[in-house]
Formats: structure tokens, C-alpha cells, sequence
């Protein structure tokens, strides 16, 4: 317990500090950084990494989409992506009789949803320039809140199991635990936000109704990649996907429910901006 909080601690910290730091090269490159390690951990747990080329080839495009995101760079995205769908295309055909057809479909999964979540976050820091940070706050505690408040509900009332074979320890009560949780941590962020802003002068309101659906969607879609990593870990009968991360295992097991998460999140800020000047 106590590695596994001196290890959360230390998590924090980093996070923090990318996210003073988020105007600056540091959350694209973090961004990058987590993906690719993340990418490292998906390929070796399901056994990829003997592909050479291919995971080469995946890994380079982990690391550089968040890294292509912003900008007149921005343009070059869809071109890296043909060229690491390419390199792994080429790699199939030359392995024909090595590489079976769910590898290289598993090899296209990895590299549309890791890659992608990461990216966003880079996309999000840059939907509004004044509320940046306060979308990036929400985004990733939109995924992790509501994980943390369905293990406390589910551990102090949950009796009914919600996926018994996959995750023995969620409950359905824990689930919507985990929903309110959201719920409240993102109408209690967003008061003390329009407060904060308020006393800079800055005069704004607050759609409530869209961020009270964006918070249960988040945790919805965090519990549903959650849930998804515990079934591919399953199937591959491992514990963790890494242990870079001493007590809680590899970065993909702490950023599993942010696949989903943050990319919707951005998609709907750009679409409904619930922070409206007033």
C-alpha cells in the first residue's frame, strides 16, 4: 500500500507540473511519451514485438501524433498515419506465413486508440485558448474520478457484481457510485472555476446541463476501457500490462480508461463549449 501510494504521489506531481506546464513543448511531449509507452506495453503483452518493422513502425507513429497535432505541422498527420498503416501493411504481406491475420488487425487497434487518446489531449489543450487547462483538469479526472469513487462505493455497499468474471471487484452499485462521483467532482470543479474566473473579471457561465451528461458519458466510456483492458488481460492471462509504475503496474493500466475518455471529451467541448461567457 504504501509503494502504491508514494507511487500515485509521485504521478500526481508529474501531472501537475505537465499541466503548468501545458503552453510549452512539455504536454506534447508527455503526451508522446506516455503513448509510446503505453503502445510498448499493448505490443509486448500480446506478443508483437517480434514483428520488428511493424512495432518500429507503430511505435515512431505513437510517438509523433501527439507531436503533430497543433500548428502548420498539423497538416502532416493524416500523411504519418498512411505511413505507418503502410510500413505494417508491407510487414503482413512479408510475413505472410508468420503473422496471423489477428496480429496485424491488433497492430491497427493499438495504433487508433492509443495514439489517438494521447493526441487528444494535445487537440484539447488548444480548443480554447483561455479555458485549456481547466478542460485538460476535467478530461482526465473524467476518467480516473469516477474509477476511484466506484471502488470506494462498490467496497462499502456493492454486493452485486457487475462483470463477476472479468473484474471480480466491480459492483453495480459501485458503477453508479462511480457516475455520481463524476457528477459531482465536475459541478463542484466547474463552481469553483466560474468563481475563480469571476474574481479575475472574467464574468462566464456554466452550461450545467452539458456538463452534467459529459460527466456521466466519461464515466460510462472510462468503466467500458477499464473493463476492456481487464478482458484482454485476462485472454492473455497476465496481471499488468508493465510494472514501470511500482504498485499500480504499466502506464496503459493507469491510462486504460482514458482511451475512450478523453477523446469523446475533446469532441464534445469542440462541439458544445459548456464554459459561456455571460
Amino acid at each position: 500500500m504504501v509503494t502504491r501510494l508514494i507511487t500515485a504521489a509521485i504521478g500526481v506531481a508529474v501531472t501537475l507540473i505537465v499541466l503548468f506546464l501545458h503552453n510549452t513543448a512539455v504536454l506534447p511531449i508527455a503526451a508522446g511519451a506516455i503513448s509510446v509507452i503505453a503502445l510498448y506495453e499493448y505490443l509486448r503483452a500480446n506478443g508483437l514485438l517480434r514483428y520488428h518493422l511493424s512495432s518500429a513502425a507503430a511505435l515512431i507513429y505513437a510517438l509523433g501524433l501527439p507531436l503533430v497535432q497543433v500548428g502548420i505541422i498539423a497538416r502532416y498527420r493524416s500523411m504519418l498515419m498512411v505511413a505507418a498503416v503502410s510500413v505494417v501493411l508491407y510487414d503482413y504481406i512479408r510475413h505472410k506465413k508468420k503473422m496471423p491475420e489477428k496480429a496485424f488487425f491488433c497492430y491497427l487497434a493499438g495504433m487508433f486508440l492509443i495514439p489517438t487518446a494521447m493526441a487528444a489531449t494535445v487537440t484539447l489543450n488548444n480548443v480554447h485558448e483561455q479555458h485549456s487547462v481547466a478542460y485538460l483538469v476535467l478530461a482526465l479526472c473524467g476518467a480516473w474520478i469516477s474509477d476511484t469513487g466506484a471502488y470506494f462505493f462498490g467496497t462499502l455497499f456493492g454486493k452485486t457484481k457487475l462483470c463477476p468474471e472479468i473484474s471480480p471487484k466491480k459492483t453495480v452499485l459501485g458503477f453508479a457510485g462511480g457516475i455520481a462521483a463524476n457528477v459531482v467532482f465536475f459541478i463542484g470543479f466547474c463552481m469553483g472555476y466560474s468563481a475563480y474566473m469571476k474574481s479575475k473579471g472574467i464574468a462566464m457561465g456554466v452550461n450545467w446541463f452539458a456538463v452534467i451528461i459529459i460527466a456521466m458519458v466519461c464515466a460510462v466510456l472510462g468503466t467500458l476501457g477499464d473493463l476492456a483492458a481487464s478482458t484482454m488481460k485476462r485472454q492473455l492471462g497476465i496481471k499488468d500490462f508493465g510494472n514501470i509504475m511500482p504498485g499500480h503496474g504499466g502506464v496503459l493500466d493507469r491510462f486504460d480508461s482514458v482511451l475512450l475518455v478523453v477523446p469523446f471529451f475533446t469532441a464534445y467541448v469542440q462541439a458544445t463549449n459548456f464554459f459561456e461567457l455571460a
